[in-house]
């Protein structure tokens, strides 16, 4: 049974022992941007693990990008923390020295409260200071750049990139992990941002079938797309996961938070590893999973937001003729998703003598012209003479997002009036 479904069995001893003498492990970007979160000893800890790995280490060009990306931001966080921290202290010694407020504490007390918060206060300043030190002198940054030289992904070829985009659309529609879960983050800006963890996946995947080699990643991501969860409980890697990485490389997959990494290369090296550092990474964990949950939820209520409140369909009009006999000019129907129908309404201005004739020509789509023209059904209608619609229905799938552009002209057809009014 565990040949058939591998994914959802615990390795055995021995293939623990196997992972740690031969596997390669990879590194996620939160690892290391936590470092700059750490105190300095439980930093130490995880370089330490790092470390004693003797080079089996790799990072995807996607996390690596990441890091990079992200390590100035993560610090001038842990700075506004400091300066949060610093406020906070000042404050309430303030509001706690108002006599009138609080009788009951001597002035005695109140002056050693004083000296306590003007040393924590030196202390958390000098923290501060340290920090952003690594802004130009950073410690962290050449660890990293040390550990991982020579041992970095390339990154994906454009075309690559533009096939991942669309392998991505599909296994998040059926929640395929990992990364399905950052479905909803906003890639105005980036088209890939929320692919990342895809990305760094796929990679992996890419790095083992290469190297011939069995993986272990590490990460500090807590989302159901990486892990196995139940009441509450963190079970094991998801089984598609393993299952997947198995079926690409042929070669065996395992995953480690950062807090079980560090107990295990202290178990491996026969160290031990003070409770004050797990306790310290599991706190940081789960004040980054809580801010990561309510950027989410915020996430969620702007896109719900924006599909409830902005049009799918915009149109825009330009007219090259305008009288009461004629119009004539270019309209363009704007879908921002991929929808089965649309109608596009337009205005004459000014209006014109009488119902006209009316005629439509497509002129430009979101794909190319020839095959779009093919898989969509244009209509259109003018009953009066103030407007007129153009009707597209997709014929075998939905009509793409984007602009659709039509020429369109009206006119009023003074023949057909003279030849009434002689018939008459």
């Amino acid at each position: 049974m565990r040949s058939i479904f591998p994914g959802h069995f615990r390795p055995k001893d021995e293939d623990f022992n196997k992972h740690w003498k031969s596997s390669t492990f990879i590194i996620d970007a939160n690892v290391l941007l936590n470092l700059y979160r750490y105190s300095d000893a439980t930093r130490k800890e995880l370089q330490n693990a790092i470390t004693s790995l003797k080079g089996r280490v790799f990072i995807p060009h996607q996390a690596a990008s990441e890091f990079l990306r992200n390590r100035l931001s993560v610090t001038s966080d842990q700075s506004k923390e400091y300066t949060s921290a610093i406020k906070t202290i000042k404050d309430l010694v303030k509001k706690i020295s108002i006599k009138d407020r609080h009788p009951f504490i001597s002035d005695s007390k109140l002056t050693e409260l004083n000296e306590l918060s003007d040393s924590v206060i030196e202390n958390l300043e000098s923290q501060q200071k340290l920090l952003l030190d690594k802004l130009s002198n950073d410690e962290i940054l050449e660890f990293i750049e040390f550990t991982f030289e020579g041992k970095t992904g390339q990154p994906y070829e454009t075309e690559k990139i533009k096939e991942l985009i669309g392998v991505g659309e599909s296994r998040y529609e059926s929640k395929i992990p990992p990364g399905y879960k950052d479905a909803a983050k906003d890639s105005t800006e980036d088209p890939t941002r929320k692919y990342g963890d895809l990305f760094v996946w796929l990679q992996t995947i890419d790095f083992a079938k290469a190297n011939n080699c069995s993986v272990v990643f590490i990460t500090d991501d807590k989302k159901e797309d990486w892990w196995l969860e139940q009441s509450g409980r963190t079970i094991s890697p998801r089984p598609e996961l393993i299952e997947e990485f198995i079926k690409e490389t042929d070669q065996q997959f395992w995953m480690y938070s950062v807090s079980r990494f560090i107990q295990e290369a202290a178990r491996i090296n026969k160290k031990e590893v003070d409770q004050n550092v797990i306790d310290e990474i599991r706190i940081i964990s789960e004040q980054l999973e809580k801010r990561s949950k309510e950027i989410a939820n915020k996430n969620m209520k702007i896109s719900f937001n924006k599909k409830n409140h902005s049009p799918s369909i915009q149109v825009s009009q330009e007219v090259s003729v305008c009288n009461e006999n004629e119009n004539v000019g270019v309209i363009v129907v704007s879908l921002d998703h991929d929808m089965r129908y649309a109608t596009g309404s337009g205005k004459f201005s000014p209006q014109l003598c009488d119902v006209p004739e009316f005629d439509v020509d497509f002129i430009d789509g979101p794909v190319d012209l020839n095959g779009l023209e093919r898989e969509i059904h244009i209509s259109f209608g003018c009953g009066t003479v103030r407007d007129f619609n153009v009707h597209m229905k997709g014929k075998q799938k939905a009509l793409p997002a984007g602009d659709y552009v039509f020429h369109y002209r009206a006119f009023v057809d003074f023949d057909d009036e003279i030849e009434t009014e002689v018939e008459e």
